[in-house]
């Protein structure tokens, strides 16, 4: 469940990527949405792996 809810939240973070990317904000709006956009997707790349590892463990 938990790496069906961490894909879920990727699937949000990628739906406001793309609102941001329409141009209807302006350019430091942007860059600012899309550093915590990258800072977030980098988290939960490192939860996912977290999870697997864990759940490899958990399997031996």
């Amino acid at each position: 469940p938990l790496l069906r809810q961490l894909a879920a939240i990727g699937n949000n973070l990628n739906q406001t990527a793309r609102k941001v990317n329409s141009g209807q904000w302006s350019s430091g709006d942007r860059v600012q949405v899309v550093a915590a956009l990258m800072a977030i997707g980098d988290e939960l790349r490192r939860l996912r792996l977290a999870v697997r590892e864990q759940g490899a463990r958990d399997d031996s």
